[in-house]
C-alpha cells in the first residue's frame, strides 16, 4: 500500500511543470509590468515619448544603411568573382543565374508594361 501510495505521488511530481517553466513565466510576467511601466511613463510625458521615437526612426535608418551597405558589398564581390572566373565558368554562372532569376525578372517586365 504505501509503495502504490508512493508511486501514485511521484507520478502527481513528474506531471507538475519544471522549475524552469515556471522560472521562465515569471520572467515573462516581469518583461510585460516593465512594458507596461514604461508605456505610462512615456505616456504621462509627450516630450520623452517623442524622443524616443526619433531615437527609433534613427535606428531604423542606420539598420536600412547598413543593409544597403551589405548589398553593395555582395554585389561588388560577385562582380569581381565574376570578372576573375575563367571564361567557360563565367558563361556556365551566367546561364545558372538567368536561370534562377528568369520568373522574377519575367514578372518585373510584366509589370512595367
Amino acid at each position: 500500500m504505501a509503495d502504490d501510495i508512493r508511486k501514485y505521488l511521484d507520478g502527481v511530481v513528474k506531471s507538475l511543470p519544471s522549475e524552469e517553466m515556471y522560472f521562465e513565466s515569471i520572467r515573462e510576467i516581469m518583461k510585460d509590468l516593465i512594458k507596461e511601466y514604461i508605456k505610462k511613463k512615456l505616456n504621462e510625458n509627450p516630450e520623452l515619448k517623442k524622443e524616443l521615437a526619433s531615437i527609433v526612426e534613427g535606428f531604423l535608418e542606420a539598420k536600412i544603411k547598413e543593409y544597403d551597405s551589405m548589398a553593395k558589398m555582395v554585389k561588388i564581390t560577385a562582380k569581381i568573382g565574376f570578372l576573375s572566373a575563367p571564361e567557360s565558368v563565367r558563361d556556365v554562372a551566367t546561364k545558372d543565374f538567368v536561370e534562377t532569376f528568369r520568373k522574377e525578372i519575367e514578372e518585373i517586365i510584366l509589370r512595367t508594361l
